[in-house]
């Protein structure tokens, strides 16, 4: 039998869900990164190419993530937690899915409105806007902003899952291990 109860463990397709959430993040944080700096041409279009499709998955893996998360209780936090604990995870959980939404639906209209139409992975998408420089430069600084807040917001929840995992007796981590 396992160390953890079925119940104190989330199940294998919400932990699946989380980390390739997680790695594609990070990866998006790369190629935002790496795609700000190079001069304008083929190659910086290449990686704005990559960054929506990724982005997009994001959002569609954060769907089902949600989704899941609706049909599927998650385990019950334990009792040796305090209660601004308690309060600290559901407010970073609850940021983290607002964000995780927000990031690639702000990047969507940020280039909805550029005047470049946006694919996945080669697949055209619907194009909801205009070329319009205001809207652009607005829905740019929202992805931006949201970006760092995002990154804020997963710092704090890494930290939170290394507290656990540093804690003797705490089994909290282990949840969201495969």
């Amino acid at each position: 039998m396992s160390e953890l109860l079925r119940s104190e463990k989330y199940g294998l397709p919400a932990v699946l869900l989380h980390w390739a959430i997680a790695v594609l993040i990070v990866v998006q944080f790369g190629l935002g990164w790496i795609m700000e700096e190079l001069p304008e041409g083929p190659e910086k279009t290449s990686y704005f190419a990559l960054h929506k499709s990724v982005g997009i998955t994001i959002f569609f893996l954060a769907v089902l993530r949600l989704g899941w998360r609706v049909g599927h209780r998650p385990p019950a936090l334990p009792s040796s937690m305090t209660p601004w604990e308690r309060s600290l995870a559901g407010a970073t959980h609850a940021l983290l899915y607002v964000l995780i939404f927000l990031q690639p639906l702000s990047g969507y209209l940020s280039s909805s409105f550029s005047g470049y139409r946006t694919s996945f992975f080669g697949w055209p998408l619907p194009h909801w806007g205009w070329k319009d420089p205001v809207l652009n430069d607005f829905f740019s600084e929202v992805h931006e902003a949201n970006a760092l807040l995002l990154l804020a917001v997963a710092l704090t929840h890494i930290a939170g899952a290394l507290r656990h995992a540093l804690r003797p007796g705490d089994r909290v981590f282990r949840r969201m291990l495969p």
